[in-house]
């Protein structure tokens, strides 16, 4: 009995190993799941070297010389509808297909710019971005009654449950400042704060019950959770000549200012067939931590034409080499002696994403997008151990690419402008293990043969309202304030 558990346990970790990696899709290694200004999104990351929006402060901060007035800008209100689908096929069947969904709010932009009095040909601003965002919850559980474990004589029943939860957030704050000597040439910096909170946690739970009236249980639980501030800097270059404009955008790897963690260990076993139960428990708290990004360096143009305009970019993401972003102090199993301790590595590829858009004007009140840009990923291949205990594990683990599409349509109204448009991305990706419990009578777990096919779609709808008389009211207002400081001067 023992030694099926065992058997049980570590390919089951494998699988809660694999698909916590899956799960966690979104963003935990990749650089353009994100996009930022109203236009800008429907364009999907293509508008390095062409952004006419406060997206600049992202994309390249040189551009901000190219808004004329003080503007402000909250990006238009998006909604996320994310779908995942599990399916496992084995050689003798496919099983049915597994879904989840989730529906809510998406990252988003608050910038505004401001002029100082003297300094004409510089240009400032300020920016909160929402940079990565995840937050799943997976409960599977399952229950059956046959031979569910060959090792045992006669059928039992059997039961368990697998907890999966990775969530992350990371918000950046900026302040921009760019110099345009003429209306040609440009140079910009951002300097952004950025925080990032990230945790994950898997469990297992199995409870058998045999024939013989004796009862199995097993329960096995790995987290961690980290904090991390730093400082990064995005430094633009930016050209204009009708009808091309043009840019480089160059971004440092963040800085480390502070950063602690935490990890946590609990297995508990009741050991009745060998009389050797088994109980460790270990948490740990105010880890040092470190988080590491890599260098980048993107450029872009943009061409007008007769009806609309065509943008193209491209970023280049170095690699990032194995680091440990966090580790625990070794520390001895009160049931067993055996002396664990746990590490929290970080490794990235390098990668290269493009996109290109086109906004094409249908009439005097109507605009129209449409883009696709790449969205691969930097993780590196090689996830976790088998072992009941998380010695190692990696922060960042999904190794599948993204394709986004992005399409929609700008009305330029008597009263008011709006946006409205919506982004889909998707991805498929593929295991050789199934990630189900045992069925009835089934293999399940120990079926390694099998394979898993996830997919994973993303639909974002964007909704963005502009009044004009707004912008030319705030604008008076202005003009009469430095005209009364004048006149006090």
């Amino acid at each position: 009995m023992l030694l099926s558990l065992k058997h049980i346990m570590r390919v089951g970790f494998l699988v809660i190993t694999v698909l916590v990696a899956v799960v966690a899709k979104s963003q935990d290694a990749h650089y353009w799941t994100e996009q930022y200004g109203t236009s800008s999104m429907l364009l999907s990351n293509s508008v390095f070297g062409s952004v006419e929006d406060l997206g600049a402060v992202y994309y390249n901060p040189a551009r901000l010389s190219f808004i004329e007035d003080n503007a402000f800008l909250i990006s238009g209100k998006v909604y996320q509808y994310s779908s995942y689908k599990f399916e496992t096929t084995t050689d003798t069947e496919r099983t049915s297909p597994q879904k989840q969904s989730a529906f809510g709010g998406a990252p988003s932009l608050l910038a505004g710019t401001y002029r100082i009095k003297g300094l004409d040909k510089q240009s400032f601003a300020y920016s909160f971005l929402g940079r990565r965002r995840m937050d799943i919850n997976i409960i599977e559980s399952n229950s059956a009654y046959g031979n569910v474990l060959p090792s045992i004589p006669g059928e039992e029943h059997f039961s368990g449950d697998v907890i999966l939860q990775k969530k992350f957030n990371e918000e950046w704050l900026g302040l921009s400042w760019a110099y345009g000597p003429n209306d040609r040439f440009s140079i910009g910096v951002t300097n952004f704060l950025t925080i990032r909170k990230q945790q994950a946690a898997d469990e297992m739970q199995i409870k058998v019950y045999t024939e013989s009236e004796d009862v199995e249980t097993f329960s096995n639980h790995n987290s961690y959770q980290f904090s991390h501030m730093g400082l990064l800097w995005k430094i633009g270059l930016a050209w204009h000549l009708n009808p091309v404009s043009w840019g480089v955008t160059i971004t440092t790897p963040t800085v480390s200012l502070s950063g602690d963690g935490a990890f946590l260990y609990e297995r508990v076993y009741t050991g009745i067939y060998d009389s050797n139960p088994v109980y460790e428990l270990n948490g740990q708290r105010k880890l040092e931590t470190t988080y590491k990004t890599p260098f980048s360096i993107a450029g872009g143009l943009g061409i007008k034409l007769k009806r609309g305009s065509l943008h193209a970019s491209a970023e280049y993401f170095g690699p990032v080499k194995e680091y440990t972003l966090m580790s625990g102090v070794p520390f001895e199993g009160q049931s067993t002696g055996e002396v664990y301790q746990a590490y929290l590595i970080d490794e990235l590829n390098p990668v290269l994403n493009f996109g290109i858009g086109y906004n094409f004007v249908l009439s005097d009140e109507i605009v129209g997008y449409l883009s696709y840009s790449t969205d691969f990923s930097a993780a590196v291949a090689g996830l976790n151990d088998d072992s009941g205990f998380r010695a190692v594990s990696y922060s960042s683990t999904f190794n599948s690419d993204i394709n986004h599409f992005g399409g929609g349509v700008e009305l330029h109204l008597k009263r008011v402008d709006i946006t409205f448009g919506a982004t889909y991305s998707t991805t498929k990706y593929t295991l050789e293990r199934p990630i189900s419990f045992p069925p009835s009578g089934g293999n399940g777990l120990l079926e390694t043969g099998a394979q898993t096919d996830i997919r994973w779609n993303r639909w974002r709808f964007i909704i963005g309202i502009s009044i004009p008389f707004l912008t030319d009211f705030a604008k008076k207002w202005e003009e009469k304030l430095f005209n009364k400081e004048e006149t006090s001067n």
